[in-house]
């Protein structure tokens, strides 16, 4: 898979190709255009996706019985908003509150604290998360008075709401399927990371664009909880039509959440957008998750060993978004190593 990952990348460009002659010379001629991306959106969602629930490559081989099953409860969970978040794992108590104030640009520090202080345990998480290296306060905070000094009130808000949605990550069942949700969650918040860095540089809404980013793949968490439960033992998906059907009902799953927590609208926009056709991305804050989303899956990716390098992806972008998007994954690298 390693060889493929390099040969598609080998393919952006003429200079590319001329500095890895080593590592063309050993695969196939080229088969896509050489204007075009290194490696397009879709295919790293299915790499990625393939290399989070099942340790096999795909077959091109009927639905299984635990896929039909799989997919039934994932479209019969977006007939029902509700349904679908009660199906996820139990949340803290103050969230509804807690959203309220995020979502309002008027709350102050004061008024957000006074929620997250009704729970001591999101206390605590808050001023772990603020002092570890995702935040990079400058000395260590020890109340959330010292947060907001040192992160801002935009800050504080990116802080809260993460340690409020980590919970959804907790499933249980068998160990490889919570070793999944442990992996859903670590490439979440990669992709928050990377969208508040893009945000940053392209001057866009930072929290709106953080938000995005940590819940574009909240569907993925009752997909696996699901397999979870259906599963014998780690029986996994294996075919190419379960891959190609659960991905765009996750998105659409992740955009129904997202607004039935009645999140920022432009944060829903982004995920609705995502939810659509690529074509259909139109907005700063959706062309900014859809990289934040590439650039934290070909990470995850790299973790893996499934591909050496993920910048030569970023050589068909504009000199601009390419820039953004080389600090985004520099923030992710830096960033998000200790959680």
């Amino acid at each position: 898979m390693i060889g493929r990952f390099k040969h598609l990348f080998s393919a952006t460009g003429n200079d590319v190709a001329e500095e890895k002659t080593d590592v063309s010379a050993t695969v196939s001629p080229p088969t896509v255009a050489e204007d075009g991306p290194a490696l397009s959106l879709a295919d790293v969602e299915r790499e990625y996706c393939t290399s989070l629930l099942s340790a096999n490559a795909l077959q091109d081989v009927p639905l299984s019985d635990l896929e039909h099953r799989v997919l039934d409860e994932i479209t019969a969970l977006l007939a029902s908003p509700d349904t679908a978040c009660d199906a996820l794992p139990r949340l803290p108590e103050v969230l509804p509150r807690l959203m309220k104030s995020l979502r309002d640009e008027r709350a102050s520090w004061e008024e957000i604290a006074r929620v997250v202080g009704q729970d001591p345990l999101l206390v605590a998480e808050v001023l772990r998360l603020a002092n570890s290296p995702c935040f990079r306060v400058t000395t260590k905070a020890t109340c959330l008075e010292q947060v907001v000094m040192q992160l801002g009130l935009v800050g504080l808000r990116e802080v809260v709401v993460t340690v409020s949605l980590k919970p959804i990550m907790k499933l249980d069942g068998g160990r490889y399927w919570q070793q999944a949700g442990r992996r859903v969650w670590s490439q979440a918040l990669a992709a928050a990371v990377a969208c508040r860095s893009l945000a940053l540089s392209l001057d866009a809404g930072r929290f709106e664009a953080y938000l995005a980013g940590l819940l574009h793949n909240v569907g993925m968490v009752l997909v696996v909880q699901s397999l979870s439960c259906l599963s014998q033992g780690d029986e996994a998906p294996r075919s190419i039509q379960f891959y190609d059907q659960i991905q765009p009902l996750v998105k659409r799953l992740s955009c129904l959440i997202a607004r039935h927590w009645d999140l920022p609208a432009a944060s829903v926009e982004a995920l609705r957008e995502r939810a659509g056709s690529a074509l259909a991305v139109s907005s700063p804050l959706g062309r900014i998750l859809r990289h934040g989303v590439h650039l934290s899956m070909l990470q995850a990716l790299v973790e893996d060993g499934q591909v050496e390098d993920p910048f030569p992806y970023l050589c068909a972008l504009p000199d601009v978004e390419r820039r953004a998007c080389e600090q985004a994954l520099g923030d992710i690298e830096a960033q998000t190593q200790s959680l």
